[in-house]
């Protein structure tokens, strides 16, 4: 007796996005200097981190340029994601607010496994990432978001990993939904590794006054940082 193949469906699919900011050499090279000079005046804070430097979460809010640019992309590309994985949705009266840090993480600096729960997105920019050969170094790892199922090993597919770990080049943006647990491997260089994270989340708000200052397919969303 024949069969045939109806369709696949991903019930519970857990999107991980990349972009890459252009030029984002100049834009770094504008960000450190501005992190170096908060870092002579501003104490941090310790959260995921264990050892380096946690600034308040208030990138959203700064009034250095670089760190000002890198927020609005930062809104814009939320935004383009939203669109993608939600292609449905009405966003005429939805506002985006987001929040963000900076992470500077000296030789065995790390971030411990931690979600972001209470946002929607969450995401990490890449300043600077030392290049050491081989190892982990550095490297940001997601755990799966289910149990695992037997067969790794046997069944080599997706289904069955129960972590992947991403070495991200600088200029890289990395955005995922902000219950998946990730953490970050220590760092083996003697140069900074240094990055900026952030988290997005979304309420009804008035209809939308900014117009075309989001470029498609983010027209329709309202970017506004969190107070």
């Amino acid at each position: 007796m024949a069969f045939k193949l109806q369709s696949i469906s991903e019930l519970f699919p857990t999107p991980l996005l990349q972009f890459e900011v252009e030029d984002a050499a100049k834009l770094n090279k504008a960000l450190l200097a501005e992190i170096a000079a908060r870092q002579k005046v501003e104490g941090g804070m310790t959260k995921s981190n264990r050892k380096g430097w946690h600034s308040e979460r208030d990138l959203f809010d700064r009034r250095e340029p670089a760190h000002a640019k890198l927020a609005q992309l930062l809104l814009r590309m939320m935004a383009r994601a939203t669109k993608g994985v939600a292609p449905d949705t009405d966003f005429t009266n939805i506002e985006l607010l987001a929040d963000g840090w900076v992470n500077v993480n000296p030789r065995g600096a790390y971030n411990a496994p931690h979600d972001h729960t209470g946002a929607f997105w969450s995401g990490v920019y890449y300043v600077k990432v030392p290049k050491k050969a081989g190892g982990q170094s550095g490297a940001i790892e997601f755990l799966a978001p289910h149990k695992p199922l037997m067969g790794k090993g046997i069944i080599n597919a997706p289904i069955t990993a129960e972590k992947v770990v991403i070495h991200p080049e600088v200029g890289t943006v990395l955005i995922f939904p902000c219950s998946l647990v990730h953490w970050v491997h220590p760092n083996d260089d003697d140069d900074d590794r240094v990055t900026i994270a952030f988290n997005g989340h979304f309420r009804q708000g008035q209809p939308n006054r900014l117009g075309t200052q989001l470029p498609p397919p983010a027209l329709n969303i309202l970017a506004k940082p969190r107070r």
